[in-house]
């Protein structure tokens, strides 16, 4: 439901919270809509019609975002709105709906340009005070100038400033358009989007997996009475070894062995990071359901988007080989980042991005005997991944190999392969687990 308030001025009031909030602008509800429960024999009167308006809205979720831009005299005027609304790629094109008669609106429309704002969850303070009349909601170091001079949260979830292209009369509401001139992500500090449902705030968490602790430790055990196998491994193909798995939604580096010089001096296992597409793929393609929909979902939360055609692709070329690649420059820099505990989820999203445009690269190029452009010219191996499987034939820990040469020839990259996919199946005999019929040994 969209909140609007304005410097100095009042806002329509709604018994929730005792908060300030507003109805969307949407046609009006007759007592004849079989939608309602009313008796279309009883007319309702204005006042339950609006009572009953608000009611059916209110299960409607939306999200929040600050409106901002400048008086005449250069001061920070806003408005909280939940009407927000992409209108068009190309061009790229942005809309909401304030308040017909709205003073804060009135002065955004003077200046002609405006910063959205999306807010997070940790936003909601400063909600509640563009929700009313305070005077200090532009008094944080949060906020600093765009472009335009417009303010702009330094942590919002995303941003989008425009120019106003038109103004159309919509009921009680306006409805504005403009022209993107720039738009943006924050540094992810704000948590997740803030949401406005059934008269408060809140947010909504990813689907994520019942976290079992007698089985995670189980993995540990596990896991420490296979340690001489990946020191083996790692020994024998002079490379650097690591073994990973799931801890709740996330991945977990558990055992390593000849860590690479640029590995941080106290070592990497602990390190964690999301387990999202495209990275670890392994881990999703031997797997069931709801842990693929896990990989999926929280690759949508941190790019905005889930490319399905490229993860069946993914997915399906891992499981035909029975191993994964990981290629390109951007790995070291995803290495600095996930080792990095004060990494921001606005870095996250940007590694994230940068491993995701080697993967189509990664797929044109990956043949039996390695990446098939020859010489230089050939995406660097990074690191390759091999599955151990659990007693029911699915991925319950990922070897990982590195630190090889970045373009081996046919006979060192199969030889590599087949010494991980040996390796892999001696700990998934160790730690009592079945490797799939199906699995190209």
């Amino acid at each position: 439901m969209q909140r609007e308030a304005a410097r100095g001025e009042s806002v329509q009031s709604a018994a929730v919270q005792g908060e300030a909030v507003q109805a969307e602008a949407v046609p009006s509800v007759t007592a004849q809509d079989p939608a309602t429960v009313q008796d279309a024999a009883q007319p309702q009167r204005p006042r339950e019609k609006s009572a009953w308006w608000r009611a059916v809205l209110g299960e409607y979720p939306t999200g929040v975002t600050a409106i901002t831009s400048t008086d005449a005299e250069g001061n920070p005027v806003g408005m909280v709105v939940g009407t927000f609304t992409a209108v068009s790629e190309d061009p790229p094109l942005v809309g909401f709906l304030p308040v017909a008669g709205s003073r804060t609106f009135a002065e955004i429309s003077e200046n002609g340009t405006f910063c959205a704002n999306v807010l997070g969850y940790e936003h909601e303070e400063l909600c509640r005070r563009f929700a009313s009349r305070a005077e200090d909601r532009f008094e944080s170091t949060r906020w600093e100038r765009s472009e335009l001079g417009n303010p702009r949260l330094t942590d919002a979830i995303a941003w989008f400033e425009g120019r106003i292209t038109g103004t159309t009369p919509a009921g009680d509401h306006l409805f504005v358009m403009a022209e993107v001139t720039g738009l943006g992500v924050g540094d992810g500090s704000a948590g997740l989007p803030l949401l406005f449902l059934k008269g408060g705030y809140g947010s909504f968490t990813v689907p994520s997996l019942n976290f079992d602790v007698p089985g995670f430790s189980g993995q540990l055990r596990a896991a420490e009475s296979v340690r001489d196998v990946v020191q083996q491994i790692a020994d024998e193909t002079g490379t650097e070894c690591l073994l990973s798995t799931m801890a709740d939604d996330s991945v977990l580096v558990i055992t390593a062995a000849n860590l690479l010089p640029s590995r941080p001096r106290y070592g990497i296992v602990g390190m964690n990071f999301p387990f999202a597409a495209p990275l670890t793929p392994v881990l999703a393609a031997w797997s069931a359901k709801d842990r693929l929909k896990l990989w999926e979902e929280n690759s949508r939360h941190l790019l905005g988007k889930v490319d399905r055609p490229l993860l069946v692709r993914l997915l399906d070329t891992v499981r035909e080989h029975g191993y994964g690649v990981t290629a390109g420059e951007s790995s070291d820099d995803f290495d600095a980042i996930a080792n990095d505990p004060a990494a921001s989820w606005g870095e996250l999203t940007g590694a994230w991005s940068a491993v995701k445009k080697n993967v189509e690269a990664i797929l044109d190029a990956w043949t039996p005997a390695g990446l098939s452009a020859a010489g230089e010219s050939a995406l660097p191996v990074m690191s390759l991944q091999f599955p151990v499987f659990d007693a029911e034939g699915l991925a319950q820990f990922e070897l990982v190999i590195s630190g090889f040469d970045l373009h081996p020839d046919a006979e060192a990259f199969r030889s590599l392969v087949a010494r991980g996919k040996a390796a892999a199946a001696t700990i998934t005999e160790l730690t009592g687990g079945t490797v799939p019929e199906d699995y190209p040994v």
